[in-house]
């Protein structure tokens, strides 16, 4: 590659190929998942560093006896047959579908799923619907653990459908 022009082609193109190559795996991710619903609460509406973010708390539904084994762990959710965290490496072969995550400081398993991007205008009548327990999360599962957010959901409508019925 003497050429300084063509260096400067590969060096502009690069980039591109790489993000529209992210994108694809992304919606493949997300189109090749197994959906499934969880309820979520609490909101925190400013990530200044990150724009305009809905956080939440994810309930995976696990009950307690079966929740994180100890702190600061990579962990595997398993939904199906049942729900129990596990450590990553220690998840049983029966377990059809699970989450990626980790287990934090307090023993809470996290699978990165806790916020969501929403206009700015729209932060405050999220927050009152999410304050009433009315909100879940669609997630798209796939085969390998990999967790992406599809929607969120307000008394099981998409927000845009709920905030457009008002």
């Amino acid at each position: 590659m003497k050429n300084p022009q063509l260096r400067l082609v590969a060096a502009l193109l690069f980039p591109i190929v790489v993000l529209a190559t992210n994108t694809w795996m992304y919606q493949q991710q997300r189109s090749a998942g197994e959906t499934f619903k969880f309820p979520i609460e609490g909101f925190d509406p400013r990530d200044l560093l990150s724009g305009h973010y809905l956080f939440y708390k994810v309930d995976y539904g696990v009950p307690s006896a079966n929740a994180c084994p100890t702190s600061d762990i990579a962990a595997a959710l398993c939904l199906r047959p049942e729900k129990r965290v596990y450590p990553a490496d220690e998840r049983p072969a029966n377990c059809e579908i699970y989450v990626q995550g980790e287990c934090d400081a307090n023993s809470i398993f996290t699978a990165g799923l806790n916020r969501f991007y929403i206009p700015q205008g729209y932060a405050s009548q999220l927050e009152a619907k999410i304050a009433d327990k009315k909100g879940e999360i669609e997630v798209s599962i796939d085969k390998r653990g990999n967790a992406a957010i599809l929607d969120l959901l307000i008394d099981g409508k998409s927000w845009k459908e709920t905030l457009q019925d008002e």
